[in-house]
């Protein structure tokens, strides 16, 4: 009797053990979480406010300059980039977006850029894919504007050379603090929409420079925004994907402890109750 109460109160202290880690990392996400949200809501500012501008030039411009904005003609492989996570512990955030890459992503022909060591993992060993993966010049998650800025004029370097027809991004979308979509995000072509104010039909602004060139001066900006964006919208999810995750592994544990302290106590209470007998029965024969 005294091994099972002593393996019983081994495996409480080892649940406790573990439940004090995942109460830590809890922690840790939500103060991410806090500090993702608001660099995801300040960049989602810049991006729609800079996409207005993109798309005013783009409607008042004479000649815009149609390469960053359709697909190369003839043009047929999509250039995909991927954001998974460095770390995992954060439930099914990987693996619905690993799910998605494999649906969208055609191996004989299609090129990948992977952001995040989950991603790079796990495509590195499948060799359908190994060899269709491009070298991502010096972008990690949790990248600055600037970076991000480096990394838009290298995209549109790929895209200007006319080998892909698009330019996808595979992210996750943050709905709320409980949900979170794999999604897929054109980066280009840019097809900038806007509506425009009823005032401007009828007296247009004047553009100095020239809308067409204030079109081009734009359009890095804007494409770093949105990749900017994106990366904040990404990393969001994570970090509250993995507070739902530790929060459901708290859970588990207060569950598991509870049905553990009540084997533990029933088991003591029948070791108690043996020696009680046998002390009984012992003074019983005694006499």
């Amino acid at each position: 009797m005294s091994l099972g109460l002593n393996k019983t109160k081994r495996r409480i202290a080892s649940v406790k053990s573990t439940q004090k880690i995942t109460k830590a990392m809890g922690m840790v996400a939500s103060v991410k979480l806090k500090r993702c949200k608001d660099r995801f809501e300040k960049s989602l500012q810049y991006r729609d406010q800079i996409g207005v501008l993109l798309a005013k030039s783009f409607h008042y411009a004479t000649k815009p300059d149609r390469t960053f904005t359709s697909s190369p003609e003839g043009a047929e492989s999509v250039l995909y980039i991927l954001v998974t996570s460095d770390l995992g512990l954060c439930a099914g955030y990987n693996s619905s977006l690993l799910k998605l890459a494999h649906e969208r992503i055609r191996p004989e022909l299609d090129d990948l850029l992977l952001l995040g060591e989950k991603g790079k993992m796990h495509f590195l060993r499948d060799e359908r894919f190994a060899p269709r993966i491009l070298e991502l010049p010096h972008m990690k998650l949790g990248a600055s504007y600037r970076r991000c800025h480096l990394f838009a004029r290298h995209l549109m370097e790929l895209f200007a050379s006319k080998k892909y027809a698009r330019v996808e991004l595979i992210y996750t979308h943050y709905v709320n603090s409980l949900r979170f979509e794999p999604s897929v995000a054109t980066l280009l072509p840019i097809q900038p929409s806007a509506e425009l104010p009823p005032h401007e039909e009828y007296a247009p602004p004047i553009y100095e420079p020239q809308a067409s060139e204030m079109l081009q001066s734009m359009l890095p900006y804007y494409l770093a925004g949105s990749f900017y964006n994106y990366l904040a919208e990404s990393e969001l999810s994570e970090q509250s994907s993995r507070r739902m995750a530790m929060d459901n592994a708290n859970d588990n544990a207060d569950e598991l402890l509870e049905k553990l302290t009540i084997e533990y106590n029933k088991a003591r209470q029948s070791a108690i109750t043996q020696e009680i007998v046998e002390v009984v029965s012992g003074a019983s024969n005694a006499t």
